[in-house]
């Protein structure tokens, strides 16, 4: 509460400020507003609009810092593996292949816990996260198969067929397959 007390009466301290201005209070309020946003979240209104829309941790006080105004802090590297050895300790950024593995000096985790995992991909990732993931789309029925149409009925025949004798090719081809002395 009383880091909040400054605060406040700066607040208070501007709108004594703006007495006898038309139109100062009403800039005063966005101003506190802006200043209140810095301190409490360390980016101002616009730097959260702009985070929203690029997903990335964007801040003015980044760039006061010397960084750029936008930027994700990366997954910290893993920690060293340090085994036991002769009379001292060997640690190694690859570990050794060996079967069974070795085992390491320090027990402590080796990855972030769920805390240090927010704090490194900050709010608008959390809430990223917390969104519900589309759900994948329902594969499509397919529709029911139309009615095949009945097969068709062959009727039998009178025996062996008549050749068809349409055309000149047809009528020269008859009277070759047809024996030498035969009307």
């Amino acid at each position: 509460m009383r880091r909040l007390a400054p605060l406040f009466v700066i607040v208070l301290l501007a709108g004594c400020q703006a007495v006898g201005a038309p139109g100062a209070p009403l800039l005063a309020i966005p101003a506190a507003v802006e200043g209140l946003s810095l301190r409490a979240f360390g980016r101002t209104t616009g730097d959260s609009i702009v985070s929203l829309v690029t997903g990335e941790d964007c801040s003015i006080a980044r760039i006061g810092r010397g960084e750029a105004y936008c930027g994700r802090d990366d997954a910290p590297a893993p920690p060293p593996m340090c085994t036991r050895s002769l009379g001292a300790v060997d640690c190694w950024t690859i570990p050794p292949a060996a079967w069974p593995a070795y085992r390491g000096v320090a027990d402590g985790p080796a990855t972030l816990n769920q805390a240090q995992e927010n704090n490194r991909i900050g709010w608008v990732g959390r809430i990223a996260r917390a969104l519900p993931s589309p759900a994948p789309p329902e594969p499509a029925t397919p529709p029911p198969p139309a009615a095949a149409p009945p097969p068709p009925v062959i009727q039998p025949g009178s025996g062996v067929p008549e050749p068809v004798t349409s055309g000149i090719a047809a009528g020269a081809a008859v009277q070759m397959l047809q024996p030498p002395g035969s009307p």
